[in-house]
Parts: structure tokens; C-alpha cells; sequence
């Protein structure tokens, strides 16, 4: 009896690369700099230094630039093109995908609920002035350049989406009307 028939990647969502990956383990340097460039392009970690990026993501130039700087400190990055998964394959690693963008949103949440307390907290101890408007305006624009980078890499639409967006909306309005009070208070307004 023959296995599973391979779905076609066009299919599924398009090729992926397989990426294999060494470093020299002292420094460390350019090993953690490989590992956190490619999670930052979207990397699914499926083994030690081994991992899956979307073809969807374009990662050829970064990949070329990063096998450079590899070779250059001793190390190697192969690049292999899987055009096609099972059904099943690809659905585990979908659901994989989406699980390690799910964190990343977890973590976005924890975060804007930490700039919704600071705004609670400072608030509260009648603190509004310029500089906390700025230093929570400086935490909102980060926030929102992560959730950017998360975006970019959520190509299977993990669930966790909605609700981070949602919750940084209401930061931004929060620290809008935290803006306005510090307004008021620092100009003599009413």
C-alpha cells in the first residue's frame, strides 16, 4: 500500500526552505546572532540549528547575507527548498507555525497590559507630565513595531492576532487621554 500523497506546495501555501545552520560554539556570538536573525524572518526551530521558513517570507538575501557572515567566522548555512509536504506534514507544521506566533502575541498582550498598568500607576499618583507622556509613547511605538514584525511573519493567521490589536488600541487611547490630562495639568488648563 503506497504512503501519503505529497500535496503540492502551491497548494498548501507555497514552498518551504530548510535551513541548516553552524556556528563555532565559542564566541557564541555569531550563534545566537544566526539564531535570533532567523527567528526574526519567521524560523520554525524543527531541531538544533535546523529549521523551516516560509518561501511566502522571501528570506534569499537575508539567508545569503547570514551564510556569508557564518563562513566568515568558521561556520555554514545550507538552504534546501521543500516543495512539498504531505497533508498531514503540513498541517503539523501550520500548526506549529502558528503556535510560535501565538506566543509572540501572548507576549505582545503582557506587554501592552504593562503600558496599560504604568498609565493606571502614574496616573493614580497624579503624575502627568511630559516626560511620562513621552517614555509610554516611546513603549506604544515599540509595541507597535513588534506587532508589525509579528504580522509580517503571521502567514497562517494564529488566533492571537485579534486580541493583541484590540488591546493595543486601547493603550493608544488610554495614553491619548493620559496625553490630554498632562496637557491640561502642565499649561494651567482647567
Amino acid at each position: 500500500m503506497p504512503g501519503p500523497t505529497p500535496t503540492r506546495a502551491a497548494e498548501v501555501g507555497g514552498a518551504w526552505h530548510l535551513v541548516i545552520h553552524r556556528a563555532p560554539r565559542e564566541p557564541s556570538t555569531e550563534r545566537v546572532a544566526a539564531w535570533r536573525r532567523l527567528k526574526r524572518l519567521g524560523a520554525l526551530y524543527i531541531g538544533p540549528s535546523t529549521c523551516l521558513l516560509p518561501a511566502a517570507l522571501e528570506p534569499g538575501a537575508e539567508l545569503e547575507e547570514l551564510s556569508a557572515r557564518l563562513g566568515a567566522a568558521g561556520g555554514r548555512l545550507l538552504r534546501l527548498e521543500v516543495a512539498a509536504f504531505t497533508e498531514a506534514a503540513e498541517r503539523v507544521v501550520r500548526e506549529c507555525y502558528n503556535a510560535e506566533r501565538d506566543a509572540e502575541y501572548a507576549e505582545l498582550l503582557e506587554r501592552a497590559d504593562a503600558l496599560l498598568a504604568e498609565l493606571e500607576r502614574e496616573g493614580g499618583r497624579g503624575k502627568f507630565t511630559f516626560a511620562e507622556v513621552e517614555e509610554n509613547e516611546a513603549d506604544l511605538a515599540k509595541l507597535r513595531r513588534w506587532l508589525e514584525g509579528v504580522r509580517r511573519r503571521d502567514l497562517f493567521h494564529a488566533s492571537g492576532l485579534e486580541p493583541v490589536e484590540r488591546r493595543i488600541a486601547g493603550a493608544a487611547s488610554e495614553l491619548a487621554r493620559f496625553a490630554e490630562r498632562a496637557a491640561e495639568r502642565e499649561s494651567g488648563g482647567p
